[in-house]
């Protein structure tokens, strides 16, 4: 799996190089934390792509998203994947490449939309959804963005408040099936009591 993980970041990093849209911008380092850690502020933290041109990903011939579509896609069933430069535009959106997925012959994923997810398992008001996945905010719009439901450990509904408390959305955390998710589901936590 971190395998998989490592050849998905690199296939990024050597496709940014082409893209080049990250100008004057400096990485920086990953804080260390601890117990003792100094409360730290992080503003505007984004997705890695944020400012990346968007890559359409593939997954067994089906555009399933752009490239942080990859971060839920089960990477245990990869076989292999292939990186075209080519520019397209699909559905009035433009891509500068494709990353083409090809999953193990014996799994078929099956990607759906988020909403025709929620709309087969949940029952919402017609509140605002924010949807989560993990521990990532999607900004993907629902209609177009694919997940592949037999990924898919739990969903977890919510109904939060705003903080004016006037508007009350719906959040839909979504968990999928990564090993770390499975070994913290499966944790026991005994909770205890004052009294």
């Amino acid at each position: 799996m971190k395998k998989n993980n490592s050849t998905l970041v690199t296939i990024l990093q050597n496709f940014n190089l082409f893209n080049q849209n990250i100008k004057g911008k400096q990485l920086k380092s990953k804080p260390i934390y601890s117990r003792n850690s100094e409360i730290k502020i992080l503003r505007n933290i984004k997705s890695t792509y944020l400012n990346q041109s968007p890559i359409g990903i593939f997954a067994d011939g089906e555009l399933i998203g752009n490239q942080s579509s990859l971060d839920f896609i089960n990477s245990d069933k990869i076989t292999t994947l292939k990186v075209e430069k080519k520019r397209f535009e699909k559905n009035g959106i433009n891509y500068n490449g494709k990353i083409l997925v090809e999953m193990k012959p014996d799994y078929k994923p099956k990607f759906v939309t988020l909403k025709s997810l929620t709309e087969k398992y949940l029952t919402l008001n017609k509140n605002p959804i924010l949807y989560q996945i993990n521990e990532k905010v999607l900004e993907s719009n629902e209609t177009e963005f694919l997940i592949d439901e037999k990924f898919i450990l739990k969903i977890i509904p919510t109904q939060i408040k705003t903080s004016n408390n006037k508007i009350e959305i719906n959040l839909i955390q979504i968990t999928t099936k990564t090993a770390e998710n499975i070994k913290k589901a499966n944790e026991i936590r005994i909770i205890g009591n004052k009294n």
